[in-house]
């Protein structure tokens, strides 16, 4: 978890179980009720402390949410963060990748998010478009960094990252995020989910063959 914005009083040391006791509210509440049933009121009571402790390490709502979605973006990339070797370390971390987006997109607390937005009134459009930049996008643009590195390290042949990343999230979502969105069932859950992002993993190189 990245540092938070907190505000030291000089000479007391800062409480961690409180960092984590309000980290952890604001990732259930904003996953559970989405921006529009986000609020430091709430999160207060679900953490157990008062609203002057969260102002101390954040400076507002907005803050926190971004907190959140940075937090989020990290586990998803985290695997990314070092430029592969050789193929198969390649495909490896696309592997872990994909699992890893696959097993949050399709998740129930990702899915109650996905219906929590569909729900946000007019007024937070320009929040839900922040969502947007800070989490989907700021994803894709950290994908495709990768695939820019892999391709200069010879790993792989990506004269356009950006494409490439669109490409392969494409590839592994399918159609399930618009069936998940209708209610209708998932065809990659559960322990077939690796097995489609090895299938998905392994197109995707081949077409991107050196």
């Amino acid at each position: 978890m990245k540092a938070m914005q907190s505000k030291k009083c000089a000479g007391r040391p800062v409480d961690r179980s409180k960092d984590k006791a309000i980290f952890a509210a604001a990732h259930k509440l904003l996953f559970s009720e989405g921006p529009a049933g986000f609020s430091m009121e709430k999160i207060a009571r679900l953490a157990g402390v008062s609203k002057i402790t969260i102002y101390s390490r954040y400076a507002n709502r907005d803050s926190l949410i971004h907190a959140v979605l940075r937090e989020q973006e990290n586990l998803l990339i985290c695997g990314l963060s070092i430029t592969p070797e050789n193929q198969s370390s390649t495909r490896d971390a696309l592997v872990s990748f994909g699992d890893d987006l696959l097993t949050f997109l399709l998740g129930e607390e990702h899915l109650g998010f996905m219906r929590a937005l569909c729900a946000t009134p007019i007024s937070s459009a320009e929040m839900v478009r922040e969502i947007y930049r800070k989490g989907p996008h700021a994803t894709i643009e950290k994908l495709a960094e990768w695939m820019e590195r892999t391709h200069r390290a010879g790993m792989i042949n990506s004269v356009c990252p950006e494409k490439s990343a669109e490409l392969l999230l494409g590839m592994l979502m399918g159609g399930d995020i618009v069936r998940a969105i209708y209610g209708v069932p998932c065809q990659r859950s559960g322990p077939n989910t690796r097995h489609h992002v090895g299938w998905v993993v392994d197109a995707f190189l081949k077409v991107h063959a050196i």
